[in-house]
């Protein structure tokens, strides 16, 4: 499985003849390649995790797309058929394995919209959780880390890496940041990472890992 990280909270996921985006958002502009895509997930309904326009060239592209996501989202999408997934169930779609936990985003503020989020873990291998830190049940090897957001306090980040059972780690929903903050904030979840015995991975868009 080869993981690519785009900006922000976009991942580009391949293995085998399989291809999942994860969160096509706004600020993914390096996906413009909207081919062979055999599933879709997208966490929740912000525009910085779920671009509708790019979601439509997808759509448009693959017509057989299979297409995760919470009921805020399914909303939007209403030509489309999208499965709203059970917390914990095993879901096979296009070639990759899919478990979802969660079901709710962090609070941002009392007043701000409480809006549905999920965590998906991929292949058992990759844990990404959208915006939350909610923990994954399973074991793993990968995760993606959100790093910078208005709902995240960095402790809370550390504390989310060191507790969950991945030895890899690298940073996503950073493209909030400008370079000194990416390298302030990579330096800093890097020191915890590596107190904690794990490696830690400061992907910049477009570049991958491979499993």
């Amino acid at each position: 499985m080869k993981i690519t990280k785009l900006e922000h909270a976009c991942l580009d996921i391949t293995d085998g003849d399989g291809r999942l985006i994860i969160d096509p958002g706004a600020y993914a502009t390096s996906l413009t390649n909207f081919n062979n895509i055999t599933a879709l997930v997208i966490t929740h309904v912000h525009q910085d995790h779920f671009d509708e326009q790019k979601v439509g060239q997808i759509l448009a592209a693959n017509p057989a797309v299979q297409v995760f996501s919470t009921s805020e989202v399914a909303e939007k999408l209403a030509n489309k058929a999208v499965t709203v997934p059970e917390v914990g169930k095993i879901y096979t779609a296009g070639g990759f394995t899919l478990a979802f936990y969660g079901g709710q985003h962090a609070m941002i503020t009392a007043t701000y919209p409480k809006n549905q989020n999920f965590g998906v873990l991929v292949n058992d291998t990759l844990y990404y959780p959208g915006d939350s830190f909610t923990p994954c049940p399973k074991p793993h090897t990968i995760l993606a880390a959100p790093s910078m957001a208005p709902w995240l306090k960095l402790s809370e980040a550390v504390d989310f890496i060191t507790t969950d059972s991945a030895q890899k780690v690298f940073p996503t929903h950073n493209g909030f940041l400008n370079e000194a903050g990416n390298d302030l904030h990579n330096r800093m979840l890097g020191d915890t990472t590596k107190a904690a015995n794990k490696t830690y991975l400061p992907l910049k868009p477009n570049e991958l890992i491979n499993t």
